[in-house]
């Protein structure tokens, strides 16, 4: 019994880790894009959050994972209610990123790599608004 309260906070160590290194990044991504003033400084952004987002994904998998495996560990918390939420929210989530977000993202720096400019698009700074209003409902998820 003891070892299943430790392998139990082991998870919970890993869970903590998994929401700090998913959630983390994705606060950052548009103050980031925000910050740029000129396409070049947007070029080199929309790399890093590239990286970013392969590190935010391995964050949220090891969220779901851990969060997954606390629950067949103590099997009543799939009959609380904010836990089931929160499993249908990670969903959601991931949906919503990966439909919503993730396609303007990437016209966004298409936009950005046939700008030959060093001025920043009017097409990529509504896309920006755009993506902005999403992040809103991201970060409400």
């Amino acid at each position: 019994m003891k070892s299943l309260n430790h392998l139990y906070t082991f998870i919970v160590g890993i869970h903590i880790f998994g929401a700090i290194v998913g959630i983390g990044p994705t606060l950052l991504i548009y103050r980031m894009l925000k910050a740029c003033e000129n396409s070049n400084e947007l070029v080199i952004t929309h790399k890093m959050i590239v990286k970013l987002n392969s590190l935010s994904s391995i964050g949220f998998g090891l969220l779901f994972i851990s969060g997954l495996a606390m629950g067949f560990l103590n099997t009543s918390l799939f009959q609380s209610t904010w836990y089931v939420l929160a499993i249908v929210l990670m969903v959601i989530l991931a949906l919503y990123s990966s439909i919503i977000i993730e396609p303007k993202m990437k016209s966004m720096s298409k936009i950005l790599m046939e700008n030959k400019d060093k001025n920043i698009p009017e097409e990529y700074t509504k896309l920006l608004r755009k993506v902005s209003q999403s992040n809103i409902v991201e970060k409400s998820l």
